[in-house]
C-alpha cells in the first residue's frame, strides 16, 4: 500500500541534466512506488516518483520503465491522456480549499495546465474545460528519454497556490503522482498511481497522499 504520508524535504541544487536512472537532486527525497490500489497490485512497467520542496517551488520528478514510449501531442494544453504516455501530478494545496492542480508532462515535453477550482462544479459542468485549461501555474519542465524508460521534472512555482514560498512547517496538502501508460496504440493504458485510491479515478484526492511540510 503506497505511504499515505510524505515529508515534504528539501531537493539539492539541480544538475546539469535530469538523471533517469537516479535522480541525484531529488536523494534526500522520500522514493515513491507507482501502484494501482485498486487491484492490489502494481503495473508491468514500474514508475517511481519524488517530491521536495525548493526555493523555485514543489518539485517533483518521475521515472518511468517503458518499452513503448510515444505520444502524439504537438502543443501544450492539448488532452495528454488521450494522446499517448503522460505524467500527471494532482495538487491540492489543503483539505480547507476545494481549488486543486492537474498538471501533465508527456515525454516529448509538452505540458497540460489546469486548476480546478471546485471538483464538484467541474464535475458537473457548471465549470467547463475552457475555464480551466491552460491556467498558466507557471509550471517549469524538463524531460529525458532513454531506450526504456523516460524521467521528467515538473517545478510549480509557490505563487500557483498563492503562497510566497515554502508552507510553514507542519503544514499539510495533498498530492498524487499518476500515470497513463499506452503500449501498442491508443488502447487500454494501464493506469497506477502514488495514491491510495480505492477507484482508477485520478481526482479522488480525499485519498491522496497527505504532503507535510
Amino acid at each position: 500500500m503506497p505511504n499515505s504520508e510524505i515529508r515534504c524535504t528539501g531537493v539539492s541544487e539541480a544538475p546539469a541534466e535530469l538523471d533517469a536512472v537516479s535522480p541525484a537532486k531529488y536523494r534526500d527525497c522520500e522514493k515513491l512506488v507507482l501502484r494501482q490500489s485498486w487491484e492490489e497490485a502494481v503495473p508491468a512497467e514500474a514508475g517511481t516518483a519524488y517530491v521536495g520542496a525548493a526555493e523555485a517551488g514543489l518539485s517533483f520528478c518521475v521515472v518511468y520503465e517503458d518499452s513503448d514510449i510515444f505520444s502524439t501531442a504537438t502543443a501544450d494544453n492539448q488532452q495528454m491522456w488521450t494522446l499517448g504516455d503522460v505524467a500527471e501530478v494532482f495538487v491540492k494545496p489543503g483539505v480547507d480549499r476545494s481549488d486543486y492542480w492537474e498538471i501533465h508532462v508527456t515525454p516529448n515535453g509538452f505540458l497540460m495546465d489546469i486548476h480546478i477550482p471546485d471538483r464538484q462544479r467541474f464535475m458537473g459542468g457548471e465549470v467547463t474545460w475552457d475555464e480551466v485549461i491552460a491556467a498558466s501555474s507557471g509550471t517549469a519542465r524538463r524531460v529525458q528519454v532513454l531506450k526504456d524508460r523516460w524521467a521528467a521534472e515538473l517545478v510549480i512555482p509557490w505563487a500557483a497556490f498563492g503562497v510566497e514560498g515554502r508552507p510553514a512547517q507542519g503544514g499539510r496538502w495533498q498530492f498524487a503522482v499518476c500515470r497513463y501508460n499506452y503500449n501498442g496504440g491508443l488502447q487500454a493504458p494501464e493506469l497506477s498511481s502514488t495514491a491510495p485510491l480505492s477507484q482508477p479515478g485520478f481526482h479522488r484526492y480525499e485519498e491522496f497522499g497527505d504532503l507535510v511540510f
